[in-house]
């Protein structure tokens, strides 16, 4: 079994994340989609050049949530989408994904525009969607550990590269629920180890930007 990630990804955060919860052996593959040779050889076998990949004997499963729900049809325990709240955990993976990572892209596009060229509708329903999201999400964990209750899910691999990532251009120190999680996020082992894989990467990454952002994990 092999996947093919970038390891600054959210999305390949969001599968290392549920392999190291499952302790599935594989062999990683790192992918340099900057590099153009390596992009093209990459094409070959991910035709939309997006990672990751996970490649099983002549099977190649693209997108984090179909590779995640491979990985929990594999290998039953611990179980990241249970059965009896399958259709919750999509609806919260989605709703991350959609609204929150999408949202969190826009604002992050908008630091790298000239000051004079910012704002615009585009970028005030981006953001009104995230914090919509942001204050379901903050609702939940009211009474829950996790996204889906009291057992780490998919909802919570995909939330948290997501939720880290997001700290560096929108502030919900206001959703104490919210705050208090994305800290139990970073302090388990499976998220820890992800990001710390990740964090050199994304440090050069963000050194290269016209407006430098600040790595907050």
């Amino acid at each position: 079994m092999k996947l093919y990630y970038a390891p600054a990804s959210s999305y390949s955060q969001r599968v290392l994340i549920a392999l190291y919860e499952k302790n599935i052996p594989f062999i990683p593959v790192q992918v340099d989609l900057f590099d153009s040779k390596e992009r093209d050889r990459y094409l070959q076998i991910n035709p939309f050049g997006k990672v990751p990949t996970l490649e099983i004997e002549n099977q190649r499963i693209y997108e984090a949530c179909c590779i995640i729900e491979y990985l929990d049809q594999l290998q039953a325990e611990p179980k990241l989408i249970p059965i009896d709240q399958a259709l919750e955990i999509r609806i919260i993976e989605r709703t991350i994904d959609v609204y929150i990572n999408h949202g969190r892209e826009v604002l992050f596009a908008e630091t790298q525009r000239q000051p004079e060229e910012r704002g615009g509708k585009a970028v005030f329903k981006a953001k009104r969607l995230l914090e919509t999201a942001c204050i379901q999400l903050d609702q939940r964990l009211q009474s829950n550990r996790w996204l889906g209750g009291d057992t780490f899910s998919l909802a919570d691999c995909t939330a948290a590269p997501t939720l880290a990532y997001l700290q560096w251009v929108y502030c919900y120190n206001d959703l104490p629920n919210l705050t208090d999680y994305v800290q139990r996020l970073k302090d388990r082992p499976s998220v820890a180890r992800a990001f710390r894989e990740g964090r050199d990467q994304m440090q050069q990454m963000l050194s290269t930007l016209q407006y430098p952002l600040e790595l907050t994990w």
